[in-house]
């Protein structure tokens, strides 16, 4: 069965050019700029929950995959605003969500590359996880002591 277009590439065009950033239906990759992240943190409420700029903008890139990077997955053709929600829905969850799910992808990319055999690609993978895990380490500790 076919699903339909429901959001169209005229409205994401509309919406963009309401917010004042780039045309996001023609996006080659999932790299949002820092000002059109605040923007749209912004008009999403997700200001009012406490995360950086940075933050905010690493979720979006990730909730991109819910729109034209896959199109057997798309299901929101890149509108910034329902990306946005999608990322203030996550964070609402826990604020570290995007570091957990970064640490959480990196171990199944180590696990496929054990599986695969490819030690340059399981070395590589390994040293980002112990990376992204540190990270996460770093701000539960400053979640634990600013509670």
């Amino acid at each position: 069965m076919k699903i339909p277009e429901y959001v169209t590439q005229e409205e994401v065009k509309r919406v963009c050019r309401e917010l004042g950033i780039r045309d996001w239906t023609s996006l080659g990759s999932a790299q949002v700029e820092p000002g059109e992240a605040e923007i749209i943190r912004r008009e999403t409420g997700g200001e009012a929950l406490k995360v950086s700029v940075e933050d905010f903008r690493a979720g979006l890139e990730v909730e991109l995959e819910h729109g034209v990077r896959f199109p057997e997955a798309n299901v929101t053709n890149n509108h910034p605003l329902l990306t946005g929600r999608i990322v203030v829905a996550h964070l609402k969850e826990t604020l570290d969500y995007y570091l957990r799910l970064n640490v959480a992808e990196l171990e199944g990319d180590a696990t496929k590359a054990l599986a695969d055999g490819n030690k340059e690609r399981l070395a590589a993978k390994y040293a980002k996880l112990l990376a992204a895990r540190a990270r996460l380490s770093e701000r539960e500790e400053k979640s634990i002591g600013s509670s």
